[in-house]
């Protein structure tokens, strides 16, 4: 059962892996424990833009290239105006 769920969570909805949510896991899982030592040394939060924007361009690579994908022949035809 739980397996199917994390699995869920890292792939797009037809079923295929998604690298984009894999590589942002991996981020927001070593940035936590960057953020954590940082706040245990210097006893303040750092500034979080650059972590937000690493994070957003990597969601922003898997929307883009999600649009931009090639589409199958069904949905060529359904998209053809010029058919009678």
């Amino acid at each position: 059962m739980a397996t199917n769920f994390w699995r869920s969570v890292f792939s797009e909805p037809d079923g295929t892996p998604s690298f984009s949510r894999v590589a942002t896991a991996v981020i927001v899982g070593f940035s936590v424990g960057w953020v954590t030592t940082l706040v245990r040394l210097n006893h303040q939060l750092p500034d979080f833009g650059g972590l937000v924007l690493l994070i957003g361009a990597l969601y922003g690579v898997n929307k883009v290239s999600g649009a931009f994908a090639s589409r199958g022949p069904a949905d060529r035809d359904r998209l053809d105006d010029r058919r009678p």
